[in-house]
């Protein structure tokens, strides 16, 4: 046993070995193969460079012979105009073919005038006196075979490189010749010599300046790089060489550079190549190398795995043996729920300590017992329980799954112990081997449901005696307040002439008090009476709830002058027909009540449905009143005004409240003083 950790690790140690010598060579292979790659790609460049030189040479030679051959003529014929003679127009003719169509020679005026060969009429083409081709040969620095800055024809639109010469002798108005060599005949050219896919090939002149380049790239002809890292540290010092661009000075991706400096002309070319695409061949086999060095690293993994996983299984199949046993016990001691397997008899197979406590089985061994005959032999009131009527048992028939409530075991000294229970068929081979049984006792639910019934009889009691209270004493209180307002206008009619002034207020006081008294009580009855009538809800129509309010309102209405408009389509809703018209004709009155005496009151009723709920708005244009009192109205006798401003007893709006809120809605208010007020209800749809 001893040795066979010693085994895996001397395993394990000598396929890492392995692995760490295949993953080395794959490194070193694949180093070694990205210099040859860079290697060759150097070489490329430097052939194709070389090739380019002698396209260049070719062309710009062309270009210099067709200038030189022009002066020529023109110092032989001075007296004829090599714009408009024939003889000339020929050599012109000839030089272009020569060139296959890349060159065509220009004359310049002395004032800077353009003309092609042949002029197209007195007028010159366009003023190019200040083009460098042309100043160049008015400075003696210059004077002579001048190559300018690439430029965009002024006839033509196109690109183009000038390369001009002066006249000295003849050529009457003539003062300058060039070639104009235009970049897209250029570039099909040098398209076939480019690397592919994404090489370039680049004129440059000697001070930096890219006269062309294929392709041509966004802002590049024309631009300057000298001062860069490529101009400063490899094209400016040496007449050729090859050299690794981050691409930075003319925005393009990281290349491999290879120029040469012309012997005859004051140029530079360049063949670039970028370093992914040079790569292309070294990554496909590197890749392919890594993939194989991989499929065999998991090959030795596995390998490893399963050699090793063989090695421990035995001793691992033991110990997950014991951890699960120990885990079942576990589970099995501590579940505060009843747990019992049963075979496919019916007898116990396993029992957990809390359904041993349940069922009175402590300290016996039932193991092997049939379940039923022990603890579900009876129903609650002693009647045989029969086998084939038993739940438990019916499981081991079908494999079901059967969640029971309300089922009756017996505890061992023979009281009846309720419980809930599910039980689980276990199959094994597409047949039934026995079921788990889980349960527990409910009876202490069973009691705390027996209180809750007892409490909500009682409840229902109570409400029955308070209603009765309420209507007994308002009945028995309003006897002795109509006593008291009738004796009270009895004095004032018999000796009110005998008062001074203060007695009779003293009366009318007394009187007053009494009536509102009356009312308070009425308004008191009416409250509790809300929630307790005898007919029941059913769907309302909103719009003629409104219409009964406004017509118990009518007179109300055409003293104030009101307007009241309502929805065309309000809703229809569940409640009680009688409530709701009292819920209205309390919100519109109190909108009649509470107006600004400076504007007619209007008020406007309309009904939004928002997800399971419909929000219906009563706004009015009345005094309104401040947010701090928004919970303080609906309070009972809650006012925000003396009687002597407005009547009332301040219940109405916690009527409203009762009614809706016993609907299962809600009702809210939002007001500003001055502006008027919005009662919204939110009742569910």
């Amino acid at each position: 046993m001893s040795r066979r950790p010693a085994n895996r690790r001397l395993l394990l140690g000598l396929l890492g070995t392995l692995l760490l010598a295949l993953w080395a060579f794959v490194g070193y292979w694949s180093w070694s193969q990205h210099q040859k790659v860079l290697a060759s790609g150097e070489a490329m460049l430097e052939q194709l460079t070389s090739a380019v030189e002698e396209q260049t040479l070719r062309l710009f030679k062309q270009a210099e012979t067709s200038l030189v051959v022009t002066r020529h003529w023109i110092a032989e014929h001075p007296d004829q105009d090599p714009g408009t003679a024939p003889s000339y127009m020929s050599l012109a003719d000839s030089l272009r073919a020569i060139s296959e169509g890349m060159l065509d020679i220009r004359l310049v005026s002395k004032d800077g005038g353009l003309f092609y060969v042949p002029k197209r009429g007195p007028k010159p083409m366009a003023d190019v006196s200040d083009r460098d081709y042309v100043k160049a040969q008015s400075d003696p620095r210059h004077r002579g075979l001048y190559i300018g800055n690439p430029v965009v024809s002024r006839v033509t639109g196109k690109w183009g490189i000038p390369v001009s010469l002066p006249i000295d002798q003849g050529g009457g108005d003539v003062g300058v010749i060039f070639v104009a060599m235009e970049l897209d005949r250029i570039g099909k050219t040098f398209e076939a010599e480019r690397p592919k896919p994404n090489g370039a090939i680049s004129i440059m002149r000697s001070d930096g300046t890219f006269l062309f380049r294929v392709p041509a790239g966004p802002n590049i002809i024309g631009q300057n790089i000298a001062g860069t890292p490529s101009w400063d540290e490899q094209i400016s010092v040496a007449p050729r060489g090859t050299y690794y661009s981050d691409g930075s000075a003319v925005g393009t991706a990281p290349k491999l550079v290879s120029f040469l400096r012309l012997r005859d002309y004051p140029l530079i070319v360049t063949v670039a190549s970028e370093v992914d695409s040079l790569l292309v061949p070294w990554r496909r086999e590197s890749y392919t190398l890594i993939g194989l060095a991989t499929l065999v690293s998991i090959v030795t993994a596995v390998l490893a795995s399963v050699l090793l996983g063989a090695m421990k299984s035995e001793e691992a199949a033991l110990r997950e043996t014991e951890i699960a046993h120990r885990d079942s016990q576990l589970i099995l001691s501590s579940a505060g729920e009843g747990i019992c397997g049963i075979d496919s008899s019916g007898a116990i197979s396993f029992i957990n300590p809390a359904a041993r406590k349940m069922l009175g089985l402590l300290g016996e061994d039932v193991v092997g017992l049939n379940l039923h005959a022990i603890s579900h032999h009876s129903h609650p009131d002693g009647r045989q329980y029969a086998e084939a009527d038993c739940p438990i048992l019916r499981t081991l028939s079908d494999g079901g799954i059967r969640d029971i409530h309300g089922e009756t075991f017996w505890h061992r000294n023979g009281t009846p112990l309720p419980v809930d229970l599910v039980v689980t068929g276990v199959v094994e081979d597409g047949k039934v081997s026995g079921g788990v049984l889980v349960f527990h006792d409910i009876g202490e639910r069973i009691k705390a449901e027996r209180r809750l019934e007892a409490q909500a009889a009682e409840l229902a009691r109570s409400n029955a005696d308070l209603e009765q209270f309420a209507y007994v004493a308002s009945h028995d209180l309003r006897e002795p307040l109509r006593q008291v307002a009738s004796y009270v206008s009895l004095l004032e009619r018999r000796y009110a002439a005998q008062l001074d002034q203060d007695g009779r207020d003293f009366i009318i006081f007394a009187r007053d008090g009494a009536l509102r008294m009356n009312q308070l009580i009425i308004d008191l009855l009416e409250f509790s009476r809300i929630g307790h009538q005898s007919k029941p809800p059913e769907q309302v129509t909103l719009a003629r709830v409104v219409d009964d309010a406004c017509a118990n309102l009518a007179s109300h209405i055409e003293d104030t002058g009101a307007r009241i408009s309502r929805d065309d389509e309000l809703p229809r809703i569940r409640g009680n027909q009688g409530d709701l018209v009292r819920v209205f004709q309390n919100l519109i009155g109190n909108a009649l009540k509470y107006r600004d005496p400076g504007r007619a009151p209007d008020i406007s009723i309309t009904a939004l449905r928002d997800g399971a709920v419909w929000v219906i708005t009563i706004s009015d244009n009345g005094i309104g009143f401040e947010a701090q009192f928004y919970d303080k109205i609906f309070g009972i006798f809650q006012r925000l005004h003396t009687r002597d401003k407005f009547e009332g007893t301040g219940i109405g709006l916690a009527i409203c409240k009762k009614i809706v809120e016993g609907m299962g809605g809600r009702i809210r208010v939002d007001s500003t003083p001055g502006e008027g007020s919005r009662f919204s209800l939110v009742i569910p749809a």
